[in-house]
């Protein structure tokens, strides 16, 4: 009789998961890439280490909003809930 063995479903699992990882790894990471990302680029800013003026950050900021064309005032009449 040629029993073979049978092959250890844990080793299967860590196989598995090794692979499915694989792709997550050689692209650069997980989740918490795009914070990382996210925080050099603050600090590059906050630090002024690229020597740049405060109005390449003015700049990133976008433009201000636009300030309301109307006067608000008290309502004409007043209205009660019966």
């Amino acid at each position: 009789m040629d029993a073979q063995p049978r092959p250890d479903p844990l080793l299967e699992l860590v196989e598995r998961r090794r692979k499915e990882r694989q792709a997550i790894e050689e692209a650069g990471g997980g989740q918490s890439e795009g914070f990382e990302l996210s925080e050099r680029e603050l600090i590059e800013h906050a630090s002024h280490a690229d020597q740049h003026s405060p109005f390449r950050i003015i700049h990133d900021a976008g433009p201000a909003e636009e300030q309301a064309q109307t006067t608000y005032s008290e309502a004409d009449e007043e209205h009660r809930a019966d």
